[in-house]
């Protein structure tokens, strides 16, 4: 078959799905026509080998293995555009960014294009708890943004893992004064105070942590106001385990010490060092990563202490689940209730030298993602096929039994909860075309195209050399070996050219 038909067929993959109800999809064992409930569990910069059924044998998440391991987990999960913003905007849309317009922090969602908004429209009891993260300082938006939902816990800005006890938006109750959630924290020892981005609990009388007591007891708000005559989907964002890393809560000091934390062979220097000037002095390569690199093996050093925080973090997060799951037990809807969980994007842990996420690599734009539905006995299994984000928001519909808008790019992972070995995607497409700052403090815009094998990276503010990278990812999947500029692979990358070139052109339409 001729390369271009390929191309169109392979294109198909991406295209619009015809709207089906579950019933048309899913074998659920028993029987049943009750509807069903839906929570999705979203972290924060949670990379795709921060889990235990990753394979991780250092991280403690008992209530998320759990969860994973009687449902579909998914090892081949990836967002659209590593940034919780555009991400964000995608899942609650099923759109990429560069069709639902938010590729930043400065661009409103259109919330009548969201999942929540066609559930609540379809008979749903919708609520939202944690960080909204689009537009995050705009409190007329906030205040739209909370009318999407009958209940809301949202907050502002980048959220905040310390709040007082009594704190405002801790006691705000969700439903009937949702317009007055701020928080009224005191300031934290810089001085800064209330929704702005504090560190610590310095000058809190009774501090009470975010992830282990806030969302937990928001949960528990919303279950004990929900109209129970209707089902529910409720959407939880933590903050964990995003920064400040030293947040985490008090309780999980212990965790990890004295523990060798897992170092990827792709932290070296001679791997750092190689990658182009543009990329080093960007925002992702803080000079403190070569420090990192050159000490990654000291158990006091500051990779080997980050790391630690971060995974402290994840434990507390996972913590929440556990409580989340258990009051949903203790209401007896836990039987009926499909959990979905999976982050807005991944985080480096100086690979390749780098720090923060935006970027093309594995440890960016792939995270965790797994689907639990206890109707569903016989399906417990791990799916290899790739899905991403934007299949959130179709999924969450097709499970509600509501038609999937031609709007949505996104597909409904339902058919892999029941065969998860059956073709899903061949290709996947990333981008963030946000950047942010200046030449020594900036964030690269890139795009990518990849395949089950192969990756192709476009830098596309670059000319040159540079500009591309392609990697074969069954052979190197720590992405150390560049083979843009080896003359044998130069029909491969310019097959994998031609694939951007017009699936990207397609989507600039």
């Amino acid at each position: 078959m001729e390369y271009s038909k390929i191309l169109a067929l392979s294109l198909l993959t991406f295209s619009v799905q015809t709207p089906k109800l579950v019933a048309e999809n899913f074998d659920l064992s028993p029987k049943t026509e009750k509807p069903v409930n839906i929570v999705i569990l979203l972290t924060d910069d949670q990379r795709f080998d921060a889990l235990g059924i990753a394979g991780n044998k250092v991280i403690k998440t008992p209530n998320l293995d759990q969860l994973a391991s009687k449902g579909t987990y998914f090892n081949n999960a990836f967002v659209t555009t590593p940034i919780s913003c555009a991400s964000r905007a995608s899942i609650l849309t099923g759109q990429f960014a560069r069709t639902n317009g938010v590729p930043d922090f400065f661009k409103p969602i259109k919330l009548e294009n969201t999942y929540p908004a066609i559930l609540r429209d379809n008979g749903y009891y919708t609520g939202f708890i944690g960080k909204w993260g689009t537009m995050e300082t705009d409190e007329a938006y906030f205040r739209k943004s909370a009318d999407l939902f009958d209940y809301w816990g949202g907050s502002m800005h980048q959220s905040n893992f310390w709040h007082e006890r009594n704190c405002n938006y801790v006691l705000n109750n969700g439903t009937m004064d949702k317009h007055n959630f701020q928080c009224n924290c005191p300031p934290d020892s810089r001085g800064v105070s209330g929704e702005d981005v504090r560190i610590g609990n310095a000058n809190m009388k009774d501090p009470v942590h975010q992830e282990t007591y806030v969302i937990p007891q928001k949960v528990r708000q919303f279950l004990n106001q929900r109209d129970v005559k209707k089902p529910f989907c409720l959407s939880v964002s933590f903050k964990a385990p995003h920064g400040p890393w030293s947040d985490y809560d008090p309780q999980y000091e212990d965790s990890y010490s004295n523990t060798n934390m897992p170092v990827a062979e792709s932290v070296n220097m001679e791997d750092a060092l190689s990658r182009p000037d543009f990329l080093r002095v960007s925002l992702n390569g803080d000079a403190g990563n070569l420090n990192n690199i050159s000490t990654k093996s000291k158990l006091d050093g500051p990779l080997q202490k980050s790391i630690r925080s971060y995974y402290r973090l994840v434990e507390g997060m996972d913590n929440s689940v556990g409580q989340i799951v258990d009051e949903l037990k203790k209401n007896g809807l836990f039987e009926n209730t499909v959990i979905i969980f999976l982050s807005d994007n991944g985080h480096f842990l100086a690979e390749h030298g780098f720090s923060g996420k935006w970027l093309m690599y594995e440890e960016s734009i792939r995270v965790p993602f797994f689907v639990f539905d206890p109707r569903n006995k016989k399906r417990k299994s791990k799916c290899e096929e790739m899905v991403l984000n934007i299949d959130v928001a179709p999924t969450v519909l097709a499970l509600a039994g509501i038609s999937i808008p031609k709007t949505m790019q996104g597909k409904s992972v339902i058919p892999l909860l029941n065969n998860p070995k059956q073709t899903f995607r061949d290709e996947i497409f990333a981008e963030h075309t946000y950047g942010h700052g200046k030449k020594e403090n900036h964030i690269e815009p890139s795009e990518c195209l990849r395949t089950r094998e192969w990756k192709y990276i476009r830098y596309t503010n670059q000319n040159g050399e540079n500009a591309d990278e392609l990697y074969n990812l069954k052979r190197d999947p720590l992405e150390m070996k560049d083979l843009s500029g080896n003359p044998k692979y130069k029909d491969k990358l310019m097959m994998m050219q031609e694939m951007y070139t017009n699936y990207f052109n397609e989507q600039r339409k």
